[in-house]
């Protein structure tokens, strides 16, 4: 026999947000040395790549190109604390396993507060997860970073003053260690599929670059470790910004109780160019998702994403459930092995399969005419392909690849590529969480095809955040007011949280909290002492925050004239300062270059402003000094 059947296809090994990530880079990478005595390595047990290699052996239903190993790190057990003068700080720390092609880190808790950052990056900085920050979170707490290459891997965490003390932002619980397979396609970097696969941005994708914006590789994560998957967002009849996904059934039985909050959906993961370009692609990302609908006789499952951010510019792609056989040719776009976009493609026209495919262990069999045939003439697959798309002349999707057979020498060469079929995977099932009718079309229209449409722009927008003093303190009543595409007024609850809502997308908005009156309130003479002292350079004050709070006269400096102004305060000669305002605000990620100058090279400003917002906005947040007060006395209520 000349060909080998796959029985399916997933990743064996890995290489490097919705998991919304605002980019950026770590601190530390500014630093001249990255590792340092200064902070802590963790040592994670190492993995018993042979003991993992037998167990697959033994449950070939069920191979990962990662397993676990046990984790308890946070910042209370773990890392190094760096503090800032302005009062922030920042945590380091090294997490490493020996002898680990990748890691991927899991969180059984991750809940940032606001103005946090959280980045991961490998020890030469070449890859970098984050930042991540409070948008980042999703409701089940739970959180997926990786794979980072390499067998360490270095956390940086920014914690602003204002939130320290609020509860533990993060814990990981459990790393996944990717391991050798005796080269059974094990990638130590993206770029690594076989030399004959096409990328997506060869001339061979020229006319799928709208189709392609659909298609994502999927990090799937088990009890037991972890693989890969491709699958594409699919239209429906409403043509609404429901985020289904299609994939594979057989995906979810690659490994033991699947973990869905943690699945993880990289979107644009592809090369620029023809060629593999020399540094890892950017990419955006997804996690978590819902189980909708699945049935093993057709091979198809239906995820529904976690929200996807409208700048991600995604594509749902359209679908056929005609099942008549006259699809000239076929194309299938996918992530091999976890390895950048690829396309494949047949120039010959898809078959119905009239025999039964007989997959083996869990994956069990197919009957006969269930599933589309092609034989791939430009291109392949390998694991990691399973789930992806197979597109029809008009580039609807007609099915998802279950596996294939390729030849024995020349696994370029394809002897079959088998795709369950969309049109029976519509309304063979007896429920509604065994077929795709109620999902994609929820109207009943009994429509045949449905085109594809890209990710609708919302049409309305909300923007909130948050108010409090430097020290961490809530503005309670502080009035907030919005300006440019609208005009509204309201005012911070309890917490110092407000929130404008129902807001048209696609304007420019600007936000200024204002705080008026009661200059005189946390003005003392114990103030003014402490700003002699740092005039005269005897006790300089430590807190960017508070040497604005002591520039009284807002001349971008403090001197004495700024005593003298607070004197005048305090016996009421004035009542209010004649050239500043009682409070000033500035948003809250405030970053002075100089904390001992916060007036040098800094430009300030009481408000934000949002250009051409395209989706809610929940960051953004200020930080208020009370004029005059640098011992943090006043009363924000």
């Amino acid at each position: 026999m000349h060909n080998r059947l796959l029985l399916f296809l997933l990743l064996l090994s890995g290489a490097a947000s919705a998991q919304i990530s605002e980019g950026g880079r770590p601190q530390i990478l500014n630093t001249p040395a990255l590792f340092s005595s200064d902070f802590e390595t963790v040592q994670l047990p190492t993995l018993d790549a042979a003991a993992a290699r037998a167990e697959d052996a033994k449950n070939p239903s069920y191979p990962r190109f990662a397993a676990p190993v046990s984790a308890d790190i946070s910042l209370e057990n773990a890392g190094t604390w760096t503090e800032k003068p302005n009062g922030d700080r920042v945590w380091h720390c090294t997490l490493q396993s020996e002898e680990a092609l990748s890691l991927i880190l899991l969180f059984d808790q991750f809940d940032l507060p606001e103005g946090a950052r959280l980045f991961a990056f490998n020890p030469v900085g070449s890859q970098v997860f984050g930042a991540y920050t409070k948008a980042s979170c999703i409701p089940s707490k739970k959180f997926t970073i990786g794979p980072v290459s390499g067998s360490a891997v270095v956390l940086e965490y920014f914690e602003p003053a204002s939130v320290q003390g609020t509860g533990s932002p993060f814990h990981i619980n459990r790393v996944d260690v990717a391991f050798d397979h005796n080269g059974d396609d094990v990638p130590e970097d993206f770029g690594d599929s076989y030399p004959c696969h096409i990328n997506i941005n060869c001339p061979e994708g020229d006319t799928f670059q709208t189709e392609k914006k659909g298609v994502a590789r999927i990090l799937m994560v088990f009890s037991n470790g972890s693989g890969w998957c491709s699958g594409s967002m699919i239209a429906n009849t409403d043509e609404s910004t429901e985020p289904y996904f299609l994939t594979g059934h057989h995906c979810q039985l690659i490994g033991q109780a699947p973990d869905f909050d943690q699945w993880v959906f990289y979107f644009d993961y592809e090369s620029a160019l023809c060629n593999n370009q020399g540094a890892e692609p950017a990419f955006k990302s997804v996690l978590g998702c819902e189980r909708i609908s699945y049935r093993a006789g057709t091979d198809f499952m239906l995820l529904k994403l976690n929200p996807i951010p409208s700048t991600y510019g995604v594509y749902f792609n359209g679908w056929s459930r005609d099942d008549t056989n006259n699809t000239p040719h076929s194309t299938y776009i996918h992530h091999p092995i976890g390895d950048i976009k690829k396309i494949s493609l047949d120039d010959d026209e898809a078959q119905i399969f009239p025999q039964q495919l007989n997959w083996g262990g869990v994956f069990g069999i197919s009957d006969a005419y269930t599933h589309w045939k092609t034989v791939t003439d430009h291109g392949t697959f390998q694991p990691g392909s399973s789930g992806s798309p197979l597109l029809d002349k008009n580039k609807r999707i007609i099915g998802q690849l279950h596996g294939g057979s390729v030849n024995n020498v020349d696994p370029c060469i394809v002897t079959g590529a088998y795709f369950g079929m969309f049109s029976l995977s519509w309304d063979d099932g007896d429920f509604p969480d065994e077929r795709l009718k109620e999902w994609l079309d929820p109207g009943n229209t009994n429509a045949m095809t449905q085109n594809g449409y890209w990710q609708p722009a919302p049409t309305t927008v909300d923007i909130s955040g948050n108010v409090q003093t430097h020290w961490g303190q809530a503005m309670v009543n502080c009035m907030v007011v919005l300006s440019g595409g609208a005009s509204d007024t309201t005012y911070t609850n309890i917490a110092g949280n407000y929130s404008f809502t129902g807001l048209e997308a696609g304007l420019s908005y600007t936000v200024t909290p204002i705080k008026t009156g009661n200059d005189g309130n946390g003005v003392s003479t114990f103030d003014l002492v402490l700003i002699s002292k740092h005039v005269l350079g005897l006790e300089p004050l430590n807190s960017p925050w508070k040497i604005i709070a002591a520039d009284n006269n807002k001349s971008n400096s403090v001197t004495t004239f700024d005593i003298v102004e607070g004197r005048k305060l305090i016996l009421e000669i004035y009542t209010e300062f004649p050239n500043n305002t009682s409070w000033r605000f500035f948003p809250a990620d405030m970053v002075f270059p100089d904390p001992t100058n916060p007036f040098s090279g800094t430009f300030f400003t009481n408000s934000l402003t949002l250009d051409n917002l395209l989706q809610s906005n929940s960051e953004v947040s200020f930080r208020a000094v009370k004029t005059g007060d640098v011992n943090n006395s006043a009363d924000p209520n």
